[in-house]
């Protein structure tokens, strides 16, 4: 079940922590970025049982509002590889093309092949850039774009 977060409830900041803490250790967010986010972004969550077990995080981009930015995507380890975070993905994805967004644009680490493979593959995001160092030395990412045209077209 994918739902929308619209308030910052302790638990669910606590969860929504371990999440990213597991998924990006260091890099990861916490109570700090999460909560402007809730309230000015998009936050949306996979549970299961009613445990949340995967979460994901957009904003808008101010020099182009009809572009949302996916800032972060987490799925609990006992979750991966069971089509949680792509079924996250795709849900989410479609309420933002219904919301007025008409682009999702993301990066990725350049081997992360698990990862780009479901963007592309399962979800229809292309790369269009390549950023050497994007978030310091080594830390190179690609920018992986999905329309909604394109998103329409491979859905129908």
């Amino acid at each position: 079940m994918v739902e929308l977060i619209i308030e910052a409830e302790p638990k669910l900041m606590e969860r929504l922590v371990e999440l990213e803490q597991e998924a990006f250790g260091y890099g990861g967010m916490n109570e700090w970025h999460l909560v402007p986010i809730i309230r000015h972004g998009k936050v949306f969550v996979s549970k299961d049982n009613d445990v949340v077990v995967g979460a994901v995080q957009y904003m808008r981009d101010w020099d182009n509002p009809e572009l949302a930015y996916m800032i972060s995507v987490s799925v609990a380890g006992e979750a991966r590889g069971k089509g949680i975070g792509t079924e996250l993905l795709a849900k989410s994805i479609e309420i933002l093309f219904d919301d007025k967004i008409i682009k999702v644009e993301l990066t990725v680490e350049a081997d992360n092949v698990a990862a780009v493979k479901v963007y592309k593959e399962k979800l229809g995001f292309e790369v269009t850039e390549f950023r050497k160092n994007e978030y310091g030395p080594g830390q190179d990412r690609l920018v992986m774009v999905l329309t909604k045209d394109k998103y329409i077209e491979d859905v129908t």
